[in-house]
């Protein structure tokens, strides 16, 4: 498996190739190449982090539900 290192290594070669670069199309890769490097490299910290977040606490009413207002409608006649 390809390490952070490894990856911020082969965004500066992009980064060195891009100047070098004639065409526009190349320019064009290159540019995306390096975005994905950098977003490669930093995805290992990213989910580490996000684990450590954990889930959002539930949200839990302050005052619980009467049996008789759950079913709204049963409590209602039609004349």
């Amino acid at each position: 498996m390809t390490t952070p290192a490894e990856y911020r290594a082969k965004a500066a070669e992009a980064l060195t190739e891009l100047a070098e670069a004639k065409s526009e199309s190349e320019r064009t890769r290159l540019k995306r190449a390096h975005g994905v490097y950098l977003k490669l490299s930093n995805h290992e910290a990213d989910a580490a982090e996000r684990a450590a977040m954990g889930p959002a606490p539930r949200i839990i009413p302050e005052k619980p539900v009467a049996a008789g207002a759950r079913s709204g409608l049963s409590a209602w006649t039609i004349k």
